[in-house]
């Protein structure tokens, strides 16, 4: 072997030196960064390096660079971030109102039957004054207990609404990342360049994790080393385009606005179905948890005023009669389920056996179920009935320039084509209000064919009169639903909720005796008695109401737990793979010097026996 050739593996020598300590540097820098993939050197030995000038001869050469990744453990460990961070945001945002709901000493079953125990006290002696004190100071506390428990679940609606909206927001911030990732992929893979960087595939999968705890989903990579997120199948990045996440009109439900590469918005539609991250989390709490537990909670307070009213009479003051218990809405306090002021009239109902506590449960169900229908303007004739929704729609003359509605709808709302919510506005409460076209923003003549006006109402039969597409220059359609309450969803019309609940007991206690005489009570002992036996009734509401909570939360619980073992294997899996070892890279740095010294010396040797024949020759 030659001179020149010892230089040239020296030479190359050196260059595999200095590409170990570059990897091993970075290796190490890259140990406090989350989803860094370890980087080596790859290198050849043998007559075949590009350096090598003689056939048996042997050299060495750099080959490239090899990121240390496993696309299975990859693929698995995103997905289970999806589940682990769903998991964990549904134990975060629950175990505050767990603790106080299965609190026995501080929770609503000890003071709903202290308040029956109470009762029963004073039904075998209603001439004591104290233990008619007693009744106010116990119902008292029981409103207190329910205000508190509607206060926290006021709070979990607000935080779920308020995080799913900041989900959103982050989500919006990473999918056009992840589109401009994908885009410097495409063009590391044009000709003329080798392959995309290291550090661009690991921002790529670290965008990928962050939209996996927020959103779940289904994260791809192509062929070409770009990533692809579905939702639902629906696609929220491909390559270099990136679609928005809107949340729906109901804030229930979220859904995809797809978009051209110039930025205008094409088509909108609703996500069927987010069941991971923190948004799929969110969503749970709003349209499964916090419904049933306001349905509980809502029996019971009704359940409460129910009984607990009826056991008074009171010849005093029949147009203003004492009550315990009450609903506080607005202005107007409703202890009287046949108020003359209540919206909408309530049927009389029981709450004297199981049978009926159920009825009264299963008719407080919270608006999950809505039925929709869609019907244009110019498909009705004069005169012509439609029901559409559960509602009843009668067309009036062609060429009317307005649509009448009937008192019972509340309100209306205009949306887009993107079926995006604009401002409600009210119709108000007169019979016959009239909207007429062009007065709403969203809603003009010339406008997108799509475009549509919806009615919202509760109630299951109403008149729309005059319904006619005069005026609008566009093919319109009404669209109505009505919400997914039955029999007394009255209630929830009247706003007879827990969230309005209050104790209004007296607080003297001669009021208890019709003209504070003692021996004429308005709460008989027969009366009394009839309530506490009705006590077991409401210690099954309450008892269903600890067990839906505590149920729930000790699965979902659990599942946090085995959730996050998975994901601390996948982790340590890919860490063995991809991980950094500090020690082994302590190890490989020593190795690199030792080969850069060693290589710098052979030049230098290499470089002294050229000079030593020079100086022979001359």
């Amino acid at each position: 072997m030659g001179i020149y050739s010892i230089n040239e593996s020296a030479s190359a020598a050196l260059k595999i030196a200095q590409a170990g300590i570059l990897v091993t540097s970075q290796n190490v820098a890259g140990t406090s960064v989350e989803g860094y993939s370890r980087r080596s050197a790859s290198t050849i030995m043998d007559a075949l390096a590009p350096n090598s000038l003689m056939l048996n001869g042997s050299s060495f050469a750099v080959e490239g660079f090899t990121r240390e990744y496993s696309s299975l453990i990859g693929a698995q460990l995103l997905n289970q971030q999806a589940k682990s961070s769903n998991s964990e945001t549904l134990v975060q945002y629950v175990s505050t109102i767990d603790s106080v709901i299965a609190d026995k000493s501080a929770g609503l079953s000890s003071a709903i039957t202290e308040f029956f125990n109470t009762m029963g006290k004073y039904a075998a002696d209603p001439t004591n004054k104290a233990l008619a004190t007693a009744i106010t100071g116990s119902a008292n506390v029981v409103a207190q207990r329910m205000t508190g428990i509607t206060t926290l679940v006021s709070q979990l609606k607000s935080d779920s609404s308020t995080g799913l909206s900041d989900t959103v927001r982050q989500i919006n911030t990473f999918l056009p990342a992840l589109a401009a990732v994908n885009q410097q992929i495409v063009e590391a893979n044009s000709p003329g360049n080798s392959a995309p960087s290291a550090d661009l595939l690991d921002e790529r999968d670290r965008i990928l994790a962050n939209l996996q705890k927020l959103i779940g989903g289904q994260s791809l990579i192509n062929s070409d080393g770009t990533a692809t997120q579905l939702v639902g199948g629906l696609p929220l990045v491909e390559r270099g385009l990136a679609n928005t996440i809107g949340i729906n009109g109901d804030g229930k439900s979220l859904s995809v606005s797809f978009k051209q590469s110039n930025g205008n918005i094409t088509a909108t539609q609703t996500i069927q179905g987010v069941d991971g991250g923190q948004a799929g989390a969110l969503l749970t709490l709003k349209n499964e948890f916090i419904p049933k537990l306001e349905q509980r909670l809502n029996t019971a307070a009704i359940g409460l005023v129910k009984v607990a009213n009826e056991t008074i009479v009171d010849t005093d003051s029949t147009s203003a009669p004492i009550r315990i218990f009450g609903f506080k809405v607005g202005s107007n306090t409703y202890s009287d389920f046949n108020d003359s002021r209540l919206t909408v009239s309530v049927p009389s109902f029981n709450v004297s056996t199981e049978v009926d506590v159920k009825n009264l449960y299963d008719s407080l169900g919270s608006a999950a179920q809505t039925e929709t229908a869609t019907v244009t303007f110019k498909a009705l004739t004069a005169g012509q009935t439609v029901i559409i929704g559960g509602l009843t729609f009668t067309a009036g003359a062609n060429g009317a320039s307005a649509v009448q509605v009937a008192n019972a709808f509340a309100s209306l709302a205009v949306g887009d084509a993107a079926g995006t919510i604009n401002t409600r506005k009210s119709l108000g409460t007169s019979a016959g209000g009239t909207f007429t076209s062009g007065t709403l923003a969203g809603w003009s003549t010339g406008g997108p064919s799509s475009e549509y006006v919806a009615f919202t109402s509760t109630s299951s039969n109403q008149n729309v009169t005059n319904l006619s597409a005069s005026g609008t220059g566009v093919t319109p359609t009404i669209s109505t639903w009505k919400e997914g309450y039955t029999g007394n969803s009255v209630f929830i019309s009247n706003q007879l909720i827990a969230e309005n609940f209050l104790s209004i007991a007296p607080t003297d206690p001669l009021m208890y005796y019709n003209g504070g005489n003692l021996l004429n009570p308005k709460i008989s002992s027969a009366n009394a008695n009839t309530a506490q036996l009705k006590s077991s009734l409401f210690g099954n509401v309450v008892a269903d109401l600890v067990t839906d909570v505590g149920v729930q939360v000790a699965t979902w619980k659990n599942t946090q737990k085995a959730n996050d073992t998975v994901l601390a294997n996948l982790k340590d899996q890919r860490d063995q793979l991809s991980g950094v070892n500090l020690d082994e890279e302590a190890a490989n740095l020593l190795k690199y010097q030792q080969l850069y010294s060693a290589s710098t010396k052979i030049l230098q040797t290499g470089n002294q026996m050229f000079n030593t024949l020079l100086a022979i020759m001359n």
